[in-house]
């Protein structure tokens, strides 16, 4: 005999289709937020590449990189 997947923060019923349960105290429960939030597709289509920090001095390029780009490289 199956049984209905249950949320294991709340203990409610997951259901079929996203569903956010509450609490006792009327506040979202944050497992089912959670579960919700990781079902959603991506906001990006690609992942995106990870800047590299030293190439980046108090928040601009270095000069080298700019002139880098500026030259087409």
């Amino acid at each position: 005999m199956a049984r209905n997947p249950v949320c294991i923060g709340c203990g409610k019923p997951t259901g079929p289709r996203a569903r956010l349960n509450t609490l006792p105290d009327g506040r979202a429960c944050p497992t089912c937020s959670a579960r919700i939030l990781d079902s959603l597709p991506a906001l990006l289509p690609a992942p995106v590449e990870e800047l590299d920090l030293e190439e980046w001095q108090d928040g601009e390029p270095s000069e080298s990189k700019e002139d880098d780009f500026l030259e087409g490289a």
